[in-house]
């Protein structure tokens, strides 16, 4: 219990802005201490970990971008080969070369 010299002297103490020493034998404020500092440190681990996936992240879709503009453009060339390829007056002259000919209406077999 609290006599009223007690709380007089700790009104005093209060108006004089006198501070109270810590024991030496607690340590929860160091433990306390040793606590948020550590779990600073891990929040801002884990904040820069989330930053270098962001960043490693816009690199890898800035690449995969290239490929995929690079993809693209080679299936257009291809395509357009293609065309060129199986162009029919590019076919009747590879024919010619080798020696084939048009069929006489006496070689077509009609088949029904």
């Amino acid at each position: 219990m609290h006599t009223a010299g007690s709380l007089r002297t700790k009104t005093i103490l209060k108006e004089q802005n006198v501070r109270i020493r810590r024991a030496l034998e607690d340590r929860s404020f160091l433990y306390t201490a040793v606590i948020t500092t550590f779990l600073m440190a891990l929040v801002i681990l884990v904040y820069l970990w989330c930053r270098l996936t962001v960043v490693n992240l816009g690199y890898e879709i800035s690449r995969l971008n290239m490929e995929r503009k690079l993809a693209l453009e080679e299936n257009r060339r291809l395509k357009i080969e293609l065309a060129r390829l199986k162009s029919p007056q590019r076919i009747e002259r590879i024919a010619r070369r080798v020696g084939l000919v048009y069929p006489q209406e006496d070689q077509i077999v009609r088949v029904k």
